[in-house]
């Protein structure tokens, strides 16, 4: 949908202030033309041109442009965040990924961590540094750096990051590709699933399992680390529900057999992007196994049914990719898509 026409005036005057080196001007008309009852694109036409200017600005003076492009990119990762589909929103993030890994700016999150199944300068102490910088999403005022407002259509309280490092065959003939998708978690909307999982990451259960189930124009599933096929995993510990049945307490049923009630009526819906909960079709039957929605995705099928805990907040793009390898009998791709790492980065 196209901007408002006070939106349009207001981004025409910020890039006319920001070509002429005025950036502060340049945000303080975005600033000024910010409100909470705004529709969300024209919000994310806001927060995208900030984040655009930060990237300007740290083009135009490299003894701020580590400040000025990590500013752009919590300017661009909230954008993406709020419209996960805006092919613009994707396409200038990825543009200051590249600059800033041509320049040797590894801060934050969302970057890399490995190329070609190999460690990108500063990956591996990156893993564990990444969380320093979060992105603010949800504050209060007007802020165009640290917040744009406060209003969002499905807001969800955020949590702990997972980034995950996989590697796959885009297609037959085609040479191995190690990637990251970084996750972001929704404690607050889906705790049971949260914890959980968090807990199947921190004990490393998740490493070196496979995507057993992959289809196009639907989603990546994995975490199976019990048969590797989809008929196993189970919940991090007892949660009330063996199997699907509530029980009394853990004696119930042997730790194998573990399931997390449902949590599907968290208002979180089922949107490109985001992750949800493996399950059979009977009610409180979720145990280890999660899927991923590429960008092509919208399962609204699923509302209420699966449980959404989180989204993705970087490579999307890579699980759309992944979405399109070849598969055979039961949707197992024909080459192995392994997740070769989950790891914590807490708040």
């Amino acid at each position: 949908m196209p901007a408002s026409s006070k939106v349009k005036d207001a981004v025409s005057k910020a890039n006319t202030a920001s070509e002429d080196g005025d950036y502060d001007l340049a945000l303080n008309t975005l600033r000024d033309a910010w409100d909470d009852e705004l529709k969300k694109g024209d919000q994310v036409v806001l927060i995208r041109t900030a984040g655009m200017i930060h990237m300007s600005r740290g083009q135009a003076d490299d003894s701020i442009r580590r400040q000025a492009w990590k500013d752009a990119r919590r300017n661009l990762e909230r954008a993406q965040k709020l419209d996960t589909g805006n092919k613009e929103t994707r396409r200038q993030l990825n543009s200051l990924m590249s600059m800033m890994d041509e320049s040797g700016i590894y801060v934050g999150r969302g970057f890399s961590l490995f190329a070609n199944g190999e460690p990108t300068p500063f990956g591996l102490l990156a893993m564990f540094v990444s969380g320093i910088i979060l992105l603010a999403i949800f504050g209060q005022g007007r802020e165009i750096i640290d917040s744009f407002g406060e209003a969002e259509s499905n807001p969800a309280a955020e949590g702990d990051t997972v980034i995950m490092t996989v590697s796959y065959y885009p297609h037959q003939g085609a040479q191995k590709v190690t990637e990251d998708i970084e996750i972001q978690l929704y404690p607050d909307d889906a705790p049971n699933h949260v914890a959980s999982f968090i807990e199947h990451v921190s004990n490393g259960m998740y490493d070196g399992t496979s995507f057993h189930r992959v289809i196009d124009n639907f989603m990546i599933q994995g975490g199976d680390f019990q048969n590797s096929d989809g008929t196993g995993g189970y919940a991090s510990g007892f949660y009330g529900y063996c199997n699907g049945q509530q029980a009394a307490s853990s004696q119930d049923c042997s730790p194998t057999s573990y399931t997390l009630p449902d949590e599907a009526d968290n208002g979180l819906l089922h949107e490109s992007c985001t992750i949800s909960m493996a399950k059979t079709s009977q009610p409180h039957t979720g145990g280890s196994q999660f899927f991923l929605i590429p960008e092509d995705s919208a399962p609204e099928w699923l509302d209420g049914k699966h449980t959404v805990f989180g989204s993705i907040l970087s490579g999307c793009d890579v699980v759309t990719s992944i979405s399109e390898v070849p598969t055979d009998d039961g949707d197992r791709p024909v080459n192995p898509v392994v997740l070769i790492s989950a790891v914590l980065i807490s708040e």
